[in-house]
């Protein structure tokens, strides 16, 4: 993600629906840039809220600098193209339901890194729309329960 300017490029895409990522997402400031990237499930769309990654076609996605979540499931597409061997992640893949990732396709196998980054748990960024705390605070608080008889 690049601008003309000198400030960080800092955006949060919400979709209802399902999002595709063909091609690499790169930050232009590694340390200051930031994307999130959320797809959430239509009522009136079956099987959405899901992530998919990869070029169907060319196979070209080798690196994604992204915070993502799926309110279902992350698929992956194309893995028999060269250009998908070796995939990165610079982020996150939060699911709400599972990422179902196989990286395996006849005899190869392609490689999935993912390499966590906490700057917005930890406070150093923050992104449009996305829940923040300050310093010491507690993010969450548990405000009922019941004990269940053990069976």
């Amino acid at each position: 993600m690049f601008n003309s300017g000198s400030d960080p490029v800092r955006a949060t895409f919400v979709v209802r629906g399902n999002i595709y990522i063909s091609d690499n997402i790169l930050y232009q400031t590694a340390t200051t840039g930031a994307l999130a990237m959320i797809a959430m499930k239509d009522p009136a769309v079956a099987n959405s809220g899901n992530i998919y990654f990869g070029d169907p076609s060319f196979g070209t996605l080798e690196r994604m600098d992204s915070f993502m979540y799926a309110e279902n499931n992350f698929f992956d597409n194309n893995l028999s193209a060269s250009g998908s061997a070796k995939v990165t992640v610079n982020g996150n893949m939060t699911a709400g339901n599972q990422v179902r990732i196989n990286r395996d396709y006849g005899t190869q196998h392609s490689k999935l890194t993912v390499n966590f980054d906490g700057r917005i748990a930890s406070g150093a960024i923050t992104l449009p729309g996305l829940p923040t705390s300050a310093p010491g605070e507690v993010d969450w608080n548990v405000v009922s329960w019941r004990t269940v008889a053990a069976q």
